[in-house]
């Protein structure tokens, strides 16, 4: 049986006339796949796979990335799959350094705040440049949480929350 699987890119538009593909990848580590490692192809903007690929090359271009694949030779297929999601399971993801967590692990996590009053859940994460915002959905309003040391006391996945010390404004 399969693990749990993660989105980590969407396809974009074709690059090239060999099946390259551009892609906008969901963390860092993107490039740190392997050749041959299976890549699901998602079925739209689900989770349900539609096929199985297997990873040739994944360089930088620009800003971002282009992807090839075993299956995928010419620009009239890599056109077929635009705007799927790519998937790889949870346990082929890259480990992270302690304290650092992929996006989609922080993402519906309850948030607390350390006297235990519940505050919402975390809706959305921005990316500020300098640290990640957590949005989180309050009873009456969005809260913006940043997702600093002098902030967060305590991820934990296990439990499903996050415990934040409360500062004078999120």
């Amino acid at each position: 049986m399969r693990s749990r699987l993660v989105r980590i890119a969407k396809l974009g538009e074709p690059f090239g006339i060999k099946g390259g593909i551009k892609i906008w990848p969901f963390f860092d580590l993107i490039d740190t796949l392997k050749k041959g490692q299976k890549i699901y192809l998602s079925w739209g903007d689900t989770l349900l796979v539609r096929r199985e690929l297997s990873l040739e090359n994944i360089r930088e271009h620009n800003k971002g990335y282009v992807i090839y694949f075993s299956e995928i030779e010419t620009r009239e297929d890599a056109e077929k799959i635009r705007g799927n999601w790519l998937l790889i399971e949870e346990e082929d993801l890259p480990k992270l350094p302690e304290g650092q967590y992929y996006t989609y692990q922080i993402m519906g996590l309850s948030v607390y705040e350390e006297s235990g009053e519940y505050l919402g859940k975390v809706k959305e994460i921005l990316e500020t440049g300098s640290n990640d915002v957590y949005i989180v959905e309050g009873e009456d309003e969005d809260i913006y949480i940043p997702a600093i040391k002098d902030v967060i006391v305590e991820i934990n996945l296990d439990e499903g929350k996050i415990i934040i010390r409360k500062m004078e404004e999120y």
